[in-house]
């Protein structure tokens, strides 16, 4: 994937010069004005998404949305049981 953003001039990758083993990753201008197009598109289908929701019911859902993904990250994994 890296490869492919440098391939289309959206990062620039530079030598580590205190670790010839690694690469230095930088955004060009290129590459930050494609995330803000992103940004964009995003923040529209968001929108779209929610738009039966007002804004407290928004900041409800991403709360309750946030503790999901919080539990999940930090419970510990258990096989599924085979109903």
């Amino acid at each position: 994937m890296l490869n492919e953003l440098a391939e289309q001039g959206l990062v620039d990758r530079t030598v580590d010069p205190a670790n010839r083993r690694r690469n230095i990753v930088t955004l060009t201008s290129a590459g930050t004005a494609r995330l803000v197009e992103l940004d964009r598109l995003l923040a529209g289908l968001q929108d779209e998404l929610l738009a039966p929701l007002d804004a407290d019911e928004r900041t409800q859902l991403v709360a309750l949305l946030g503790r999901v993904v919080e539990h999940h990250r930090t419970a510990p994994r258990t096989q599924p049981s085979n109903l």
